[in-house]
């Protein structure tokens, strides 16, 4: 096994990309633990802080697990799994991660002054308006993931374009607002088609059934709060996994 070196020092995120490949590249017979940071950091050319910010992405994501004493190891299982909770990512990657092609649909979008939840989650006053986009991702052509985002209006430059909304959220605001989302405040719950009926219309199903709904406010680097949507997912096309460390 061989780990190319980075050629760009500094650089975390490719550092980790760098360290998940060799993961993935390991011949798991002997041991599944990992070279010490002062190794990696020399043999990817960066520092061992760079290679130490690495991995603890990698832990949080539950790729590595850390035993004091012991080393750094794999986690075998969670190479295994499809679709992350965590990191933040988009619907698209997660259908098609889950094995479905991917179709997104515009269904409905408009300006409006925010709802008093809206204007709670985004920290703004009930008079600030907000556009609202609802979109339906299909998986194979059936309907897997119904998406509200609401965008407060004081965040947007110009108005959104037809290409901006054929890219992801995370990639319209960052290539275009320059706010990068960082971080996530999500609330879990299931939501039924007769408790929701907007849900009988776009998922086209007439007997009552349970969606996965995910609350979700989104957060940048400074900590603000910069959209804030509800995701209703058919968990018979997208199941989310999420592997947590437990202390006792």
């Amino acid at each position: 096994m061989k780990i190319n070196r980075v050629k760009e020092q500094g650089l975390s995120q490719l550092t980790k990309k760098t360290i998940l490949e060799y993961i993935k590249s390991m011949q798991f017979t002997n041991t599944t633990k990992l070279p010490r940071e002062e190794l990696l950091a020399q043999d990817l050319g960066v520092s061992r802080i760079t290679v130490r910010s690495a991995l603890n992405e990698l832990a949080s994501e539950g790729i590595i697990f850390r035993r004091q004493g012991k080393g750094t190891f794999v986690n075998r299982e969670a190479l295994h799994m499809n679709v992350l909770f965590n990191p933040i990512g988009d619907l698209r990657r997660a259908i098609a991660d889950s094995g479905y092609q991917v179709r997104a649909e515009l269904l409905h979008m408009e300006k409006r002054k925010m709802l008093p939840l809206e204007a709670q989650r985004l920290q703004r006053n009930q008079e600030a308006e907000v556009i609202i986009l609802e979109r339906l991702f299909y998986a194979n052509e059936a309907p897997a993931v119904y998406c509200i985002d609401r965008l407060p209006c004081d965040i947007l430059r110009e108005p959104l374009t037809k290409e901006d909304l054929e890219i992801s959220m995370y990639s319209y605001l960052s290539s275009k607002l320059g706010r990068t989302i960082v971080w996530d405040k999500v609330e879990l719950s299931t939501v039924t088609n007769e408790e929701e009926p907007v849900l009988k219309k776009v998922f086209q199903v007439d007997k009552t059934k349970s969606f996965l709904n995910c609350d979700i406010v989104n957060f940048d680097c400074e900590d603000a709060p910069v959209f804030y949507a509800n995701e209703y997912v058919d968990t018979n096309f997208i199941r989310y996994q999420l592997i947590r460390q437990k202390k006792f």
